[in-house]
């Protein structure tokens, strides 16, 4: 009895053990799975830092053969030749610097014996005034005040070479802004050859594209005012309509009436009926109240229409 209990417990034990080493076999295939996934991005991360790393150093071969042929010279030449190649230019440029700097010299040495005799000068006018005698020499010429002047003297050189160099700055600017507008001219005259290839290639008729915009410009605004005139048309066609739908329906006078006065005249009509001599022996009736209020407002209509024409002529002429 004590043996089959003994071997009980020992299954159960086993099965619990069993249990735990199934649970933990999970545990390490879940982990076996996020390591091989790991795995794989760092696969495709070293993939991509390989190719980046294979593009980089093609990147800088071609850089090194590049500027490698700037410094080196031409690499067709054998060394000696490029040596002598190189030196040549070396040589040419000491010379030109050469050059320049004597010019520099001798424009500085002349500027230097200019400057003395003007101190000199100077000088001597100073003494002359000071001691009033035309045959003094620099001797008479105070010590403080010679010293005094050549402070000055320098600070008009300082302030003299400051000055050229401000022109020297301004005239670079101008040789700047006028090649600038060479370039621009060129590339105007380019432009205007192009679009008169383009619209019909007339050798008479050389199109320009500014005349041009400035007459896409007028052209646009005469037609914004072409629209508002026919807008303005438009409202008074409906408002002509409108009076003489109204005229037909109403059927109260006769066919005289009817022409005389309506709510739709005419510039003749209205000069005639103003220049009729019986026009004023209108019977004070309704209706001819209200054909009067009808000419009334026409011509006001009218009147308004013609002062925005002028002042939209006005505005295309200018």
């Amino acid at each position: 009895m004590q043996s089959s209990k003994r071997s009980e417990s020992d299954w159960q034990g086993l099965v619990s053990e069993f249990l735990v080493c199934k649970r933990k076999l999970e545990s390490k295939k879940e982990a076996l799975f996020i390591l091989s996934k790991e795995l794989d991005t760092c696969q495709q991360e070293r993939d991509q830092y390989r190719l980046m790393a294979n593009q980089l150093r093609e990147r800088h071969q071609e850089l090194k053969k590049k500027y490698g042929e700037l410094i080196d010279g031409d690499s067709s030449l054998p060394p000696e030749k490029r040596n002598q190649v190189n030196l040549g230019q070396l040589l040419r440029d000491s010379r030109e610097r050469v050059k320049q700097l004597t010019g520099e010299v001798k424009d500085l040495t002349q500027r230097l014996a200019e400057t003395q005799g003007d101190n000199k000068l100077l000088r001597m006018t100073i003494s002359r005034q000071r001691l009033g005698d035309e045959e003094v020499g620099v001797r008479h010429f105070p010590a403080h005040e010679r010293e005094d002047l050549v402070s000055q003297l320098e600070r008009a050189g300082r302030q003299m070479e400051e000055m050229e160099h401000t022109i020297k700055s301004l005239t670079d600017e101008l040789q700047d802004v006028k090649a600038e507008r060479g370039v621009f001219r060129e590339k105007a005259d380019r432009l205007n050859v192009e679009l008169n290839h383009i619209l019909g290639n007339h050798e008479s008729r050389i199109i320009d594209v500014d005349a041009l915009c400035m007459e896409n410009r007028y052209l646009h605004d005469r037609l914004t005012q072409l629209q508002e005139e026919v807008s303005l048309l438009k409202s008074n066609i409906m408002k002509y309509k409108t009076a003489l739908e109204r005229r037909k329906n109403s059927s109260t006078y006769g066919k005289s009436q009817k022409s005389s006065l309506t709510g739709v005249l005419s510039a003749k009509q209205v000069q005639e009926m103003l220049l009729e001599e019986q026009g004023c022996s209108l019977p004070a009736t309704p209706q001819s109240i209200c054909d009067l209020k009808s000419l009334a407002t026409a011509l006001l209509e009218t009147i308004h229409e013609k002062n925005l024409v002028i002042q939209h002529q006005r505005h295309t002429n200018r």
